[in-house]
């Protein structure tokens, strides 16, 4: 049970780690293209800076997106290993206990 728990906690998506990867890599790289043509194009004082900040933004939102579909899969599946442990408790047969008490052979009901 904790080997499955420790993969359940591991688990990772192939698209989602590609997600987190070219948001952050696309991010930095658009955000440094726009800042030299801009810079190649104008002096710093009159630079649109919206540029180079809106593609770092977008880059971190993308990575941000599949850092959450990463969070969401392990997510599921400590849910679904929780399903099934339960599942497989409530299936488990309940010990007959015995009609017998210790306490009744203080009382006066014997």
């Amino acid at each position: 049970m904790e080997d499955q728990i420790i993969a359940a906690e591991k688990a990772k998506s192939i698209s989602a780690e590609i997600c987190q990867w070219s948001g952050a890599v696309f991010g930095i790289l658009f955000g440094l293209g726009f800042f030299l043509a801009e810079v190649q194009k104008n002096d710093l004082k009159s630079l649109p800076w919206w540029k180079p900040i809106s593609a770092l933004i977008a880059g971190a939102a993308v990575s941000a997106h599949g850092s959450n579909v990463i969070n969401n899969k392990r997510t599921a599946e400590l849910t679904a290993l929780l399903v099934r442990s339960t599942n497989s408790a409530s299936e488990l047969p309940i010990s007959q206990t015995s009609e017998y008490s210790d306490l009744l052979e203080d009382s006066d009901n014997k």
